[in-house]
């Protein structure tokens, strides 16, 4: 990789011109060390291993690539081809060592060094937002188009798009879903403009949930989420239990790690502030420690008040229906007619958004006017295989006021075909519904 030559570069080291004003510079021949092979050859009665301190002929790759298939492996013949060529140019320095005639256009610039100060900032809507001019330059130097990019923490999806219009295939991964759905939507729009002009190998790109990051929320979302569904009686004034269960003090541990000794000691250290504290406690946590079933069982053994009891939400019977996590679900209308199908969005509704929405309207129950409110994006094959993708069309809003069409009208195959309508809601989640016209 290059970067482009400086006008002082130029100026200090291109200063020979020619008569069309062709710039051009000398570029040696030769590099120190002696060779009793062939590049240690005489030439027009100079001996290398005689010059300086002794060196040997060292013709440059992107030299010996204008010469004939002969003179790239012979270095007198490459020499001799060279001054035919009238590329040889003879130094003045008392010694008349050739010198190669390297003009400035036939290099595509400084060859790029380890640091890198031609890179400037970009205005940065996300927080740690790099310029893709970085990440092009960071791509290109470490992968070859098809190759395969990672990308483990998304943020803005830089690397994802510059990996896709380079030609890369890519595999971004974040846990927080405003990234995915800003990523996603920064993508559709350059697959878009990439399918417009026949440029792209990779015109689609899915979503996949891989585990349960709906969970890995901010503690106060959580401790609401979890006294929702357990019935949990907030007590707001207390500055370490989270509220009452019947007459069980809780404690609800941060879901984004298990149960632990030390959040147990933790919790022995508080009740030992309030030697008058008879309850008992109960725990809410998402996972727990090995270690943590055996000191419970040795506590409560030796502590008739104050046993511990712990609702752990992958497991517990009864509360463990916390993870069960509803799809959101679609009712999409499709008919054909003659070469086009008439494609309309009947009804569209995501729990998880709903779930959200209602976490502090504990009165009443939040209505969606319009269910298009809930959908970020739709996305539509004419032709789907059944394995991958095609955005053939694609209805994105502009403006965060804007809600998607839900009507559309788009060619298809005279023949019979599958059409596959995806519709992403506000959270990233997907929902694909298939139809054969």
């Amino acid at each position: 990789m290059y970067t482009d030559y400086s006008n002082e570069y130029i100026k200090s080291m291109f200063r020979n011109k020619d008569p069309d004003g062709r710039r051009w510079r000398e570029s040696p021949l030769t590099a120190p060390g002696i060779s009793s092979g062939e590049s240690g050859r005489t030439w027009k009665g100079i001996n290398p291993a005689l010059v300086g301190r002794g060196r040997h002929w060292a013709i440059p790759g992107y030299i010996r690539s204008m010469l004939s298939e002969e003179a790239q492996s012979n270095t007198v013949k490459a020499l001799d081809e060279l001054e035919a060529m009238g590329r040889i140019v003879w130094s003045r320095g008392g010694e008349g060592i050739p010198n190669f005639k390297q003009y400035i256009d036939e290099r595509e610039g400084v060859e790029l060094q380890t640091i890198w100060t031609d890179i400037g900032g970009e205005r940065a809507d996300f927080a740690t937002l790099k310029p893709e001019s970085l990440l092009e330059r960071l791509i290109k130097a470490s992968s070859n188009p098809g190759n395969l990019v990672l990308d483990c923490f998304i943020g803005s999806g830089t690397t994802a798009a510059v990996a896709q219009k380079l030609g890369r295939r890519w595999i971004s991964c974040d846990i927080n879903k405003g990234a995915v759905k800003l990523t996603s939507k920064r993508l559709q729009q350059i697959i878009s403009k990439q399918i417009e002009n026949s440029e792209t190998k990779y015109p689609t790109f899915a979503i996949y949930k891989v585990n349960s990051y709906d969970l890995k929320l901010l503690r106060t979302e959580a401790i609401e989420l979890a006294v929702q569904h357990i019935g949990i009686q907030r007590t707001r004034t207390d500055r370490f239990f989270d509220g009452t269960l019947g007459k069980n003090l809780v404690k609800i541990i941060d879901f984004n790690h298990p149960l632990t000794l030390l959040d147990l000691q933790l919790l022995q250290d508080e009740l030992k502030k309030r030697p008058d504290e008879d309850r008992n406690i109960t725990i809410v946590c998402l996972g727990k420690e090995l270690a943590v079933d055996p000191w419970i069982d040795e506590w409560n053994k030796k502590h008739p008040v104050n046993k511990i009891r712990v609702i752990e939400l992958k497991t517990d019977k009864k509360y463990g229906n916390f993870l069960i996590h509803r799809p959101a679900e679609a009712k999409v209308s499709i008919k054909r007619k003659n070469n086009k199908a008439i494609i309309e969005i009947k009804d569209f509704i995501s729990p998880t958004i709903i779930e959200l929405l209602n976490i502090d309207n504990t009165l009443f129950k939040v209505k969606i006017p319009d269910f298009r409110s809930m959908i970020d994006c739709i996305l539509i094959d004419n032709n789907y295989d059944g394995n991958t993708f095609h955005i053939v069309y694609s209805d994105v809003p502009e403006k965060k006021t804007d809600l998607v069409t839900g009507k559309y009208e788009i060619e298809i195959p005279k023949r019979k075909t599958k059409i596959a309508v995806k519709i992403i809601d506000m959270l990233g989640e997907e929902v694909i519904n298939v139809f054969e016209v």
